[in-house]
C-alpha cells in the first residue's frame, strides 16, 4: 500500500511534466471541439461482439446515429448480376447493421460500396460520408479497400477525407479484421518470408491515415507469423521514416495489436478494450532496439503519456486517472 501511494504521489508531483493532452501519441486526429472528441474502434477479427456492436453505435450517436456500412473488403459488385443482388447479399450477411433503422434503434443507415477506384473522389459517391456520425468498414481484402479508397500517397482521396472530418467532428470510424488493417497511415497487406525457415515479413502500404502514429495487427493469436511480422516492422524505424515520409517518426510509432472477439477503443491518448479477448500495446524503446509488451484484459482501460525526450508511457487505470 505504501509503494502503491509512493507512485500515485510521484505520478501527481510529475503531472506538469508530461506532454500537453493535445499531442496525440497515436497520432488520432484533433477534435474541432475538444469537449467532443471522436473515436476509432480497432476489432480485431472473428465474432463482433454484442458489446462492441453496442458500444459503436453508442459512440455514433445512439438514436441520433446516421451510419454508413462499407462491405467492399469481403464483397465485389462485379460478383453480382446487378446492385440489388449485390445489396441482397450484403443485407443477408449484415442483417444485423441493416435492421437498426427499421427498429428505430439509429437514425439512418447505408451500404456504400464500389469497384471503381474512381469514386473515391466523386463528391456523388462520398455525399453519404458528408453527415454520417459513425462509419463501419467490413473484413475482407484489405488489397481491395487500399485500391478502392486510398489515393497515391501523400495525397489522399476525398473518401480518406470525409472519414477524417468525421472523427473530427466527434464521429466514430470502426472496422474488424481487414477494415482494422485499413484505418492507421500505415497498413499491413500480407506476410512474405524469403525462404520456407525464415521469419514473415510484413508487406505495407498505406491506409486511411487516421492514426499516424500506430501499426496496427488484427487476428493476433490466431494465425501464425503475426507477432514476428508485427514486431519487425514496428522495430523498423528507417523503413518506417520511408513509407510516412517524415523523418524520424518511425521511432514514435506505437504497436495495437488486437485478438479475435476484442475490440480497442481509441479516443486520443485514451484506450479501452472490449469484448470477450485482449488487447496488446507495443512500446519502443529511446533507440527504437527494444519493445515493451503490455497486455491488457477486456474491460481494461490505459492512457498513453509522455514526457519530453523520453519514450511513450503506458498508464493503467488506477493511474492514469491522476492529474
Amino acid at each position: 500500500m505504501r509503494f502503491r501511494a509512493l507512485i500515485l504521489a510521484t505520478l501527481m508531483c510529475s503531472c506538469d511534466s508530461w506532454l500537453a493532452a493535445d499531442d496525440a501519441l497515436l497520432g488520432f486526429p484533433k477534435p474541432n471541439d475538444d469537449a467532443k472528441p471522436g473515436a476509432i474502434v480497432l476489432h480485431g477479427g472473428g465474432r463482433v461482439t454484442d458489446e462492441t456492436f453496442e458500444r459503436f453505435i453508442e459512440l455514433a450517436g445512439g438514436q441520433e446515429a446516421r451510419i454508413v456500412f462499407v462491405p467492399s473488403a469481403g464483397f465485389r459488385l462485379a460478383d453480382y448480376r446487378g446492385k440489388q443482388e449485390f445489396l441482397n447479399a450484403v443485407n443477408l450477411r449484415y442483417g444485423s447493421w441493416a435492421k437498426l433503422a427499421r427498429e428505430g434503434k439509429i437514425s439512418s443507415f447505408q451500404f456504400l460500396a464500389t469497384d471503381n477506384p474512381a469514386d473515391a473522389d466523386s463528391d456523388l459517391f462520398i455525399k453519404p460520408l458528408l453527415n454520417a456520425t459513425g462509419v463501419w468498414f467490413s473484413g475482407g481484402s484489405q488489397l481491395r479497400v487500399n485500391y478502392r479508397f486510398v489515393g497515391e500517397f501523400p495525397q489522399t482521396t476525398k473518401f480518406q477525407d470525409a472519414l477524417l472530418e468525421i472523427v473530427k467532428r466527434g464521429g466514430v470510424i470502426g472496422g474488424t479484421s481487414a477494415g482494422t488493417a485499413a484505418i492507421p497511415e500505415i497498413m499491413t497487406l500480407w506476410s512474405e518470408r524469403e525462404n520456407p525457415d525464415s521469419p514473415e515479413t510484413a508487406v505495407a502500404a498505406h491506409g486511411f491515415g487516421l492514426l499516424r502514429n500506430a501499426i496496427v495487427e488484427q487476428h493476433f493469436q490466431a494465425r501464425g507469423g503475426r507477432l514476428e511480422r508485427f514486431c519487425k516492422l514496428l522495430r523498423d524505424s528507417p523503413r518506417l521514416d520511408e513509407l510516412t515520409g517524415r523523418p524520424g517518426s518511425g521511432r514514435l510509432m506505437v504497436g495495437l495489436a488486437i485478438e479475435e472477439s476484442a475490440a480497442l477503443v481509441i479516443r486520443r491518448n485514451h484506450l479501452e478494450v472490449i469484448g470477450d479477448a485482449r488487447a496488446h500495446i507495443f512500446l519502443k524503446s529511446s533507440g527504437s532496439k527494444s519493445l515493451t509488451w503490455h497486455e491488457l484484459d477486456p474491460r481494461e482501460t490505459v492512457q498513453l503519456r509522455k514526457l519530453p525526450g523520453a519514450p511513450t508511457a503506458l498508464l493503467r487505470e488506477e493511474t492514469a486517472l491522476v492529474r
